[in-house]
């Protein structure tokens, strides 16, 4: 049955109330009242629990239980789940995409500071599957020795990413070996690269290798979830074109597109000299590591993980990592996210000391 203007304002009221911890009247707007672009993905969960099919771009587009029980017409469902624009859908991204079956696997290891002698350092990538923006920071931690970035199959090609982690760090644990065929290896991992950093170090150990430094920054631990599960590929690509519509306050991205593209390079997200033509691929891209990063089922690890997170996370049961690695080492600073710790000379001292104390 559908449900009428006033049960979908009575609905969103409520789980807005219970999220935010506010009071909440038709006319309110979700962002000043102190809603973020994750806690969406809490709302559309509890949403459509009570029968209510919406998506995230509602939210934005919308912003108030009043505009948004409108432009649902009271039907329960979205009218339009993505306004009219250029940004093209997810379906018609990916098929531009080509199978592993039909083309040569490029190569996901860039070396990031390749000269220096001694153990080389390994980094990964994080969420948007880019890794060469590590080439300017490696330098604060990495001593005298190599090191190399490993970044998302896809980035620069066709072809399409894994959907798994498991895959993922195979993939990645047989280029390293081109580099340095046995251990001890070390591994820096910040945010989603932390848990592809744990997954090779987990395969490498049950090969009887040894990973003598596992470093993860403001990485959650893996098993633990912070988009909904229930998402497939298209959910994952829709909500992050949102997210960047409303970040850089375009209808879509194409619009003011050198803006946006200038904006996602300053914070990382894009690595300089992409192609425009490929940012909505690269947008799919995420949505693939996304994916594989929230179906993640991890395996115990008995090594050792140093792990650097925000102040505000010290405290989540959460992001306790004991749980599965053998020991654990914890530093807790107050920044402003996974960029802002990597260049953090604190946080770049430990890890150049955890590194130092594995020889050269």
């Amino acid at each position: 049955m559908a449900l009428e203007r006033n049960d979908i304002e009575q609905i969103l009221s409520e789980i807005w109330e219970d999220l935010l911890d506010v009071d909440v009247e038709p006319d309110d707007d979700f962002f000043e009242l102190g809603g973020y672009s994750l806690l969406i993905v809490n709302v559309v969960t509890e949403a459509r629990k009570r029968g209510l099919e919406m998506a995230a771009n509602d939210i934005y587009t919308h912003k108030t239980p009043s505009a948004i029980a409108s432009a649902l017409g009271g039907s329960g469902t979205a009218a339009n789940a993505v306004p009219a624009g250029a940004d093209p859908d997810f379906s018609t991204v990916w098929e531009t995409g080509l199978s592993p079956m039909r083309t040569a696997p490029s190569p996901t290891l860039v070396p990031l500071a390749p000269e220096g002698t001694g153990t080389p350092v390994f980094c990964f990538h994080w969420g948007t599957g880019n890794v060469r923006f590590m080439a300017e920071l490696v330098d604060t931690f990495r001593g005298e020795r190599p090191a190399y970035g490993l970044e998302m199959a896809g980035l620069w090609g066709r072809e399409r990413p894994a959907l798994s982690i498991v895959e993922m760090a195979s993939r990645y644990l047989k280029e390293i070996r081109t580099v340095q065929p046995e251990g001890p290896y070390l591994f820096v991992g910040p945010c989603a690269g932390g848990r592809i950093a744990y997954e090779i170090a987990r395969q490498l150990e049950e090969s009887g290798e040894r990973v003598a430094v596992l470093a993860v920054i403001n990485t959650m631990p893996p098993g633990t979830t912070e988009l909904d599960a229930a998402w497939g590929l298209r959910e994952l690509y829709d909500f992050r074109l949102t997210s960047l519509r409303d970040r850089y306050e375009v209808p879509d991205l194409f619009t003011d597109q050198e803006r946006v593209m200038r904006g996602m390079v300053d914070i990382a997200w894009l690595d300089e000299g992409v192609d425009p033509a490929n940012l909505h691929w690269r947008q799919a891209v995420w949505a693939a590591g996304v994916f594989a990063q929230e179906h993640y089922e991890p395996r115990p690890y008995g090594g050792e993980v140093t792990v650097i997170q925000l102040a505000e996370d010290a405290d989540r049961p959460e992001a306790d990592w004991s749980s599965l690695a053998g020991s654990t080492e914890t530093h807790a600073f107050t920044s402003a996210g996974t960029l802002a710790l990597l260049r953090d000379a604190a946080v770049a001292e430990i890890i150049a000391k955890k590194l130092a104390a594995h020889g050269a």
